[in-house]
């Protein structure tokens, strides 16, 4: 009968498990036994030699105190006297009840008390006497019958001594065991540790052996599978839980086999239906992986790419985008957020079958169900049609915006001369009429001079760029409505460093710019408000320029369409205007390689900030 896995390890280790607690069973009690024997023996020892030490410690305050009564008699020394005396009894009482080494311990403690008795009654009566002091020096020191009270004091000290050495001598004896048993039981215990390390060697080499033998077979028939060859099996020659896993994996082998035979199927009918779908499109339409690598590709957009994308045969190759399109794959690619191109600046151009067409271009990302980025998608829609469309009407609005200003320019003049009554005096009906008339004409040619300053930048006139100093172009701007502020009692300041390095503006235009949004702040802003400008160079190396009012604001949903052509603020028609002065203040800036954005918030006024290159030389 097949032995099983778990029997096999359990069988192999119950043998190791059942030494070791017989070595334990064995040794820990002999080890504790030796231990707490040997620490009774000098505890016990101990006792008696710390006893002895102080003992003989107080004989000798004894012993002075008697000879300085010797020397001059005082009360103090019989206080002294009897103090430690107090002491001596104190330790002579612990070393009655800690006597251990029988009988010589009995005997010397007796011989001791005896001593002990006769100095304290002879020292007593020494203290006490009224002799004259050479017989008290001969009482003290002795003589050659008679040993004196110091005689009695050396047999005393002797006595304790002797006690001393001897629980001395029996510490020594106790760690001379102690040591003897030690080495004995640490001799057992290495003898019966190298056994069991043997035994565990030997038990784990085996059971090692038979389990990692098919581990490895396992594990090369794993990585074969990993590098494709599904072809490989592992023997089975045993039918224990490692015999059920070589079954089991040569039965996941012959399963992905078929799988890879039908998921190939699948996936090449998926990519040429892909493919066939993107063909469908008359708009160039690009897909590449996360690499940036093109994967599929129409064949419009390999005419207009020049790209070729991968196939079975064919890995794919590196495709370097046009340089509009590197940040928005970019951007899809690592943030996945995709870019729509919504206006005809942003439109791309390449040469089409020898003419020049025009792409609006959208960069989407490719996601999976987790979240993570498969690749990117990217759509030319084609607006030459569209932009020619424009051109046109750009072309038919500055045509028509120059003939009329012909013709406004001269009623404007006649209106002037008629209001000047050179040629006669106005009725007041008549003046009423000529006044209304030079208003409307007036805003006319605005409106007129508009059209035509956004056709030019449509039509994309060279830029004179020339350096300018941030701050003396803000101060300028901030002097040329300064009249106008203080009869409206607004507050116009420049905060802007002359330290800030130049940039390079068209001056006429970017002044018309900037004039645009200092008139719109002088409108929106109510008497008492505040109007900065300001001037600071980014993180990013470019400058930036604000201009801030503290005045009614815009709302949030109006905030996207400021820069759109024609647009006006609702509840804020007032005073009248054409909606192109944000407009042509957004394409001087583009114009210029900047950008503008607007932060508002209604009844807490707007801030404007525009973001230019610095100055690096004429192009």
């Amino acid at each position: 009968m097949a032995i099983s896995l778990r029997r096999r390890i359990f069988l192999t280790l119950a043998p190791l498990v059942f030494l070791v607690a017989v070595l334990g069973v064995f040794g820990l009690p002999l080890l504790f036994h030796t231990g707490y024997r040997i620490d009774e023996i000098l505890k016990e020892n101990f006792i008696s030699v710390q006893a002895m030490h102080r003992l003989n410690e107080a004989l000798e305050r004894i012993d002075s105190s008697l000879y300085l009564d010797l020397v001059n008699r005082e009360e103090s020394n019989i206080a002294a006297f009897d103090l430690h005396w107090q002491e001596f009894e104190v330790q002579f009482r612990i070393e009655a009840s800690n006597i251990t080494i029988h009988p010589t311990e009995d005997q010397l403690f007796e011989k001791l008390r005896t001593l002990k008795d006769a100095y304290h009654q002879r020292g007593k009566a020494f203290l006490q006497s009224s002799e004259l002091p050479e017989k008290r020096k001969v009482e003290f020191f002795g003589e050659t019958k008679n040993p004196g009270l110091r005689g009695q004091y050396r047999d005393l000290k002797q006595s304790a001594d002797e006690i001393l050495r001897l629980n001395q001598a029996n510490m020594e004896l106790a760690r001379d065991e102690a040591r003897a048993s030690a080495r004995k039981t640490f001799i057992g215990f290495a003898a019966g540790l190298g056994v069991l390390c043997l035994l565990i060697g030997l038990l784990a080499y085996q059971l090692l052996l038979s389990i990692l033998t098919p581990i490895r077979e396992v594990t090369a028939a794993a990585q074969e599978i990993g590098a494709g060859r599904l072809d490989h099996t592992v023997p089975v020659f045993r039918t224990d839980e490692l015999g059920q896993l070589a079954a089991a994996f040569n039965t996941m082998t012959q399963q992905l086999r078929q799988f890879r035979q039908s998921n190939t199927a699948r996936l090449l009918r998926a990519q040429q239906t892909a493919q066939a779908s993107i063909d469908s499109f008359s708009d160039p339409v690009l897909v590449v992986d996360p690499e940036g690598r093109v994967e599929l590709a129409n064949p419009a957009a390999r005419v207009v790419f020049g790209v070729i994308p991968s196939t079975e045969t064919t890995p794919a190759l590196a495709w370097s985008p046009p340089a509009l399109l590197v940040e928005p794959l970019r951007i899809a690619l690592q943030q996945q957020k995709p870019f729509l191109a919504e206006s005809f600046d942003q439109a791309v151009n390449f040469q089409v079958g020898g003419e020049e067409r025009a792409y609006l271009p959208q960069v989407r990302p490719i996601r999976a169900t987790s979240g993570d980025t498969l690749g990117a998608a990217i759509l030319l829609n084609d607006v030459t049609r569209f932009r020619l469309l424009d051109r046109f009407k750009t072309d038919l609005v500055a045509t028509v915006s120059h003939e009329l200003k012909t013709p406004l320019t001269g009623i404007r003049l006649a209106v002037h001369v008629l209001l000047e009554e050179k040629i006669g005096p106005l009725e007041p009906k008549q003046l009423e009429l000529l006044l209304d008339t030079r208003e409307n004409t007036e805003r006319l040619l605005r409106m007129i001079e508009a059209l035509l300053a956004m056709a030019r930048l449509e039509h994309g006139d060279r830029l004179n760029l020339q350096p300018e100093a941030p701050a003396s172009l803000l101060r300028e701007a901030a002097e040329s409505i300064a009249s106008r502020a203080e009869d409206k009692h607004i507050q116009v300041h420049v905060d802007a460093s002359d330290a800030l390095p130049a940039i390079g503006i068209d001056s006429v235009r970017f002044r018309h710019a900037l004039g645009n949004l200092l008139d719109n702040a002088l409108i929106y802003t109510p008497a008492g408000g505040k109007i900065t400008l300001s001037s600071q160079v980014q993180v990013d190396g470019r400058l930036r320029i604000s201009v801030a009012d503290t005045g009614i604001g815009i709302a949030e949903e109006s905030l996207p369409h400021v820069f759109d052509k024609f647009y006006r603020v609702p509840g804020q028609e007032h005073p009248p205007g054409t909606g192109l002065g944000l407009a042509i203040t957004r394409e001087i800036i583009l114009a210029h390689g900047g950008t503008i954005t607007v932060e508002s918030e209604t009844g807490h006024g707007s801030t404007f900030h525009i973001s230019l290159p610095l100055w690096r030389g004429p192009a």
